[in-house]
């Protein structure tokens, strides 16, 4: 039998299409409290959240992103943010803003703040999916807002996002397969 974290990693899937119904407060804090108890280097903890919950900074944070998009230089990208239907935050209600410290307090460097903070997502989206709530990984964030800052605190990039609700529906998962040969054994 598989047990429950298995389960939860074998069955997430990234969704793109949410419900209007709200995220209970509860709900956003419990995914907040995974993020923050996910394994760090050097014990750094180099991360912060922002927490949108208000639709209109959501959309205004959307339409600045796709202006981003649009002068990226990157043919698909750019293709995606001239698109007037497509929302980087796919209508979800809420969007977690995961910062990362520039320089770590604790060692001086900035050797683990990406890693620590896809580790602080990573477990917000398993801990989300236990909910019964659906999320997306939007890693095009720390190019977009290299220069715009994002609303980030003093000391901070803007790495990731990270849309939070409830799914559409069954349509809104996508099947996926994985790639074979991607493990070798020694």
């Amino acid at each position: 039998m598989m047990n429950e974290v298995l389960r939860a990693i074998f069955e997430r899937r990234s969704i793109r299409k949410y419900s209007e119904e709200p995220v209970k407060r509860e709900d956003i804090e419990a995914v907040l409290q995974a993020g923050l108890h996910a394994p760090t280097g050097a014990d750094a903890e180099p991360w912060h959240f922002g927490v949108l919950a208000d639709r209109k900074m959501i959309e205004d944070l959307d339409e600045r992103a796709r202006a981003a998009m649009r002068e990226s230089g990157i043919e698909r990208i750019a293709a995606m943010g001239a698109n007037p239907k497509y929302r980087i935050f796919f209508g979800a209600p809420v969007v977690i803003m995961i910062y990362g410290e520039r320089t770590l307090r604790k060692t001086g460097t900035h050797l683990s703040a990406l890693a620590d903070c896809s580790a602080a997502i990573q477990n917000m989206q398993l801990a989300a999916f236990s909910l019964g709530l659906g999320t997306c990984w939007i890693g095009l964030l720390r190019y977009l807002f290299a220069t715009d800052r994002c609303m980030a605190p003093e000391g901070y990039d803007p790495l990731y996002g990270m849309t939070l609700g409830y799914s559409a529906g069954p349509e809104a998962v996508r099947p996926r397969t994985r790639r074979e040969g991607t493990v070798t054994w020694f």
